[in-house]
């Protein structure tokens, strides 16, 4: 039994009555937000209210502004987290089902690989979802459309926001649709199935009338669930002839503006020039600098490719400092910390210049994959490549960083952990590509690191065989190999980087310059081991000699 709720949401509901009568603007769009809920049949009156309270509950409901949106910019939100009478939520009487559709980031970076982009998103998605008659109760409002009317009961009749299985129930029904029309439309089905991240479409396809193709079996196979497509954007104009000005994401169906970006599950992508790009604004008082002020900025660089990965570092390493001071949420930071922290946020409006193409692979040619891992005494990271080995055009696809943990390691052990975070980054590439056999490489500054990947996990104590017996796992028959730290450019991860740097650093956008050569000419460098090293070799040389072979992964 939830327990008794309406006396909750009508007091709630005056609250909000209140607030939408001090506010003509989002009174007007909160009405034709509820307008066109009753408009399309998505809520109904309830006109006997006499539900066994057992089996009814009261949603309390808010508007949310999202002044970015190009479609609704008021959204209601319905809180089915607020607690009844017994000291329960419906959410928490509700289960929230599992993850059907692949995560953020195997959709960017399959993204990354069709040489058409096209993005579109469902209207309405959860909306056209209809609940069952029996759980309607379950999903009570109450409503007026002036404070003079009565104030009347309404059951929502689809699939809403605020639920916690309202997620899994729309998306599974995409799944659904899938299962039963797919064999009719084979393109249509397949982005259905990998190529959706909630109602939002982010694929693309080896040519214009592929494209074309793609974008209109999708449409016919979502229409016969009742799921309308509207947004569509491409890199090609040419496949949005046909459609409506409202079908169409970007301002003109002719030609692209100057700059016009369309925000894609949170990035910013430029059609025109086929480009990701970083626009960030943020607001953050730099007079009274808090540690809440200082978190809530850091975490509006939201980059989940770690394309400026160096950059949002710095803001990660200075984070963990004010943690180590002690700073309480609002006490505002002293020197040195607060000169650090203005310094970093000057720097960011900078990163509105950062661009990064976002094909990253050309057509019909050999593809290498180069994975870097480095790591600091208050970072490590790892960072990986595309190599086009046809024509030597190297793409950075993902970078990974996280801060040194506050229980100091050694250097190698930092240096493992960076190793390990390369070849977990380079396995989530794989698996979200799905290009078949990939030639990979995985490069390190660390010689100890490296030794240790030739040698047995069980020769190690726990901390170290646990990783480098997942890191042999994972990199079984590539190459493990030496480069110097000066070339490798997992260090800007492991250390940070100013923007300025982060714009002009060739390094960073495209490796070092001799991945661009044949790979007969790549460096092999005579590695110079430090004497912590040189006795670590040693003393893991003679256990081996004496007890097994030199396990794989190859290293040169």
């Amino acid at each position: 039994m939830v327990g008794e709720s309406k006396s909750i949401a009508l007091r709630r509901f005056h609250l909000l009555e209140r607030r939408l009568s001090n506010d003509t603007d989002l009174k007007e769009s909160y009405d034709k937000f509820m307008a066109d809920y009753v408009a399309l049949g998505h809520m109904r009156i309830v006109h006997s209210d006499y539900t066994p309270d057992s089996h009814v509950y009261y949603l309390p409901h808010h508007p949310v502004l999202k002044e970015a949106s190009t479609t609704t910019k008021t959204r209601v939100v319905f809180d089915g987290s607020s607690k009844t009478s017994s000291g329960y939520s419906l959410n928490q009487s509700l289960c929230i089902g599992p993850v059907v559709q692949d995560d953020l980031l195997t959709l960017i970076i399959r993204f990354r690989k069709y040489p058409i982009a096209m993005i579109a998103d469902i209207e309405k998605m959860y909306r056209q979802v209809q609940v069952h008659s029996s759980d309607a109760p379950l999903q009570r409002i109450l409503w007026r459309f002036s404070p003079s009317d009565p104030l009347l009961t309404y059951e929502l009749q689809t699939v809403t926001y605020g639920l916690v299985p309202s997620s899994f129930l729309a998306t599974r029904t995409l799944q659904q649709l899938a299962e039963d029309d797919g064999d009719v439309y084979p393109l249509g089905a397949a982005a259905l199935r990998k190529s959706f991240y909630v109602d939002d479409y982010i694929g693309g396809a080896g040519s214009i009338p592929e494209a074309i193709e793609l974008r209109n079996e999708l449409t016919k196979l979502l229409a016969r669930g009742g799921f309308p497509l509207r947004k569509w954007t491409s890199s090609k104009l040419e496949v949005l002839q046909g459609l409506s000005t409202d079908e169409i994401g970007t301002q003109s169906t002719h030609k692209f503006d100057p700059d016009e970006t369309v925000k894609t599950l949170g990035i910013l992508w430029e059609p025109a020039s086929d480009q990701f790009r970083f626009d960030l604004p943020m607001h953050c008082v730099t007079t009274h600098v808090t540690k809440r002020a200082i978190l809530s900025a850091v975490s509006q660089l939201f980059d989940p490719l770690g394309l400026i990965a160096p950059v949002v570092g710095r803001g990660k390493m200075m984070i963990q400092e004010l943690w180590l001071a002690s700073y309480s949420w609002d006490d505002e930071v002293q020197e040195p910390i607060k000169k650090k922290w203005e310094e970093f946020y000057d720097e960011l409006p900078s990163l509105s210049e950062f661009r990064i193409d976002r094909f990253a692979f050309a057509p019909n040619s050999t593809i290498q994959l180069h994975s870097f891992a480095d790591s600091s005494e208050a970072a490590y990271g790892a960072c990986t490549y595309a190599r086009t080995v046809d024509s030597e055009d190297i793409q950075l696809l993902a970078a990974k960083s996280r801060v040194a943990p506050l229980k100091r390691l050694t250097l190698p052990r930092l240096e493992l952990c960076a190793a390990l975070i390369a070849t977990q980054l380079h396995s989530r590439i794989i698996e979200a590509l799905q290009m078949g056999t990939v030639e990979s490489f995985y490069w390190s500054d660390s010689t100890v690191v490296l030794q240790w990947l030739r040698t047995p996990p069980s020769l190690f104590k726990t901390f170290v065989a646990n990783r480098v017996s997942e890191i042999q796992t994972s990199t079984h028959g590539s190459h493990w190999r030496h480069v110097s730290g000066i070339q490798n450019p997992a260090d800007l991860v492991s250390r940070g980087m100013h923007v300025k740097d982060l714009l002009t650093s060739s390094l960073w956008k495209n490796g070092p310059e001799w991945l661009t050569w044949p790979e007969a000419a790549w460096p092999t460098p005579k590695i110079k081991i430090s004497p912590e090293a040189e006795h670590e070799c040693k003393r893991i040389m003679t256990v081996v000699a004496t007890t097994a072979p030199v396990y794989n992964p190859i290293l040169t």
